[in-house]
């Protein structure tokens, strides 16, 4: 079914929410090529720290714009979700005032489920899936620092050949200087980064060890296979094409990386904030449950990541 977007309205104005090292590398992205087109959502508390405390990229500072959904103003063309998978929930709550009917939405958040969540509050027709591809980026407080490549993989689940929407989204970016991907399989795109994380992102947050640490450890390597392997069986019983090769592919990725670097997952153990637990281990146990394919690896992960309350 045709979607208000497929007129080819031209992307003009782009709202993000969400400034952690993703949101903060793509609104510097943006502002760089047009900064009057962006504004940051975030209520009124957060607009003061920001402004306060302004966030920086690879040591420039970020002069943005600030919308407080209390106050929106017009809508914009498109929104892209750069929240944590917990303030997903809260996240949409808070663009709603910026939508109109021809509003497209991009998830940039790890794991498989971040589009279905905001498709059942917006509906498909705003909605694509979407999830970035970058060399790591490294947060401290409001500074985040990423060199090397990043490209934003966007699209319908199949986009063979890219909607007129879809096309019209990209030709956004094209403007605003953004590389991005529109594969011809969007789910199974999405497995592969995603069986790519489950190794990389919870070995390294299980054995406290940056990249180098787990390419030189091959027990370490071993842990990461075997959490893999059970997020590449289980996509194959979900008909993923190509998952058997997955756990391969990710491996030789994980040793290519600058072994420096760190996940995510592990700068969110670093810095005391929980680790996306949800999104991983309790997504691929889930999943285990529902295929009958068992899980030990990932279920182990999930008991020693999972916070403790109290």
């Amino acid at each position: 079914m045709d979607t208000p977007l497929e007129t080819n309205r031209a992307i003009r104005s782009v709202a993000l929410i969400g400034l952690g090292a993703i949101g903060t590398l793509y609104a510097a992205k943006i502002a760089g090529r047009d900064s009057a087109c962006l504004r940051i959502i975030a209520d009124s508390d957060r607009i003061a720290r920001l402004r306060a405390d302004p966030p920086t990229f690879n040591g420039r500072r970020l002069d943005l714009q600030y919308a407080d959904p209390a106050l929106p103003g017009p809508p914009a063309d498109l929104i892209l979700v750069a929240v944590k998978s917990t303030a997903l929930s809260t996240a949409a709550a808070a663009i709603a005032p910026f939508l109109d009917e021809n509003t497209q939405i991009i998830p940039l958040l790890n794991g498989l489920t971040a589009q279905d969540i905001l498709a059942v509050a917006f509906g498909w027709r705003r909605v694509l899936y979407g999830f970035v591809i970058c060399d790591s980026a490294m947060r401290i407080g409001h500074a985040v620092v990423q060199h090397g490549t990043s490209r934003l993989v966007f699209g319908e689940a199949a986009n063979a050949p890219p909607s007129s929407r879809v096309l019209a989204v990209g030709a956004g970016f094209d403007r605003l200087g953004v590389e991005y991907e529109i594969p011809a399989d969007m789910r199974a795109a999405q497995w592969r980064k995603y069986i790519l994380n489950i190794g990389l992102n919870q070995t390294e947050a299980l054995l406290r060890l940056p990249h180098g640490g787990l390419q030189h450890d091959p027990a370490a390597m071993r842990l990461a296979r075997h959490l893999m392997d059970e997020a590449a069986a289980i996509a194959t019983a979900m008909g993923i094409d190509g998952a058997d090769q997955m756990p391969a592919w990710a491996e030789q990725t994980i040793r290519k990386l600058p072994p420096e670097d760190k996940t995510s997952m592990l700068q969110d153990i670093d810095a005391g904030r929980p680790p996306e637990t949800d999104l991983f281990a309790e997504t691929v146990c889930r999943l285990g449950r529902q295929f009958g394919i068992p899980t030990p690896a990932n279920a182990r992960a999930l008991e020693l990541l999972r916070p403790r309350s109290g």
